[in-house]
């Protein structure tokens, strides 16, 4: 599978409903992550990444415009 760069609008939110072994790197902006399952909550700035390890459904929201890479 090959990378997917999205650009999202303040607010925006992109939901997956099996996102465990996905790779989020945030290039551009801020991004608040939310595995079900998970205790915690991810927040990602430019430059950083995540690999998701929840089962369930992952919630992804841009803070501000952002853009984000997964593979």
């Amino acid at each position: 599978m090959s990378a997917v760069r999205s650009t999202l609008a303040p607010g925006q939110i992109v939901k997956s409903p099996s996102a465990q072994g996905v790779e989020v790197a945030v290039e551009a902006g801020r991004v608040w992550i939310t595995e079900e399952s998970r205790l915690d909550d991810i927040w990602l700035a430019a430059g950083s990444r995540v690999k998701l390890d929840g089962e369930g459904l992952a919630i992804l929201e841009a803070v501000g415009p952002a853009r984000i890479r997964v593979d």
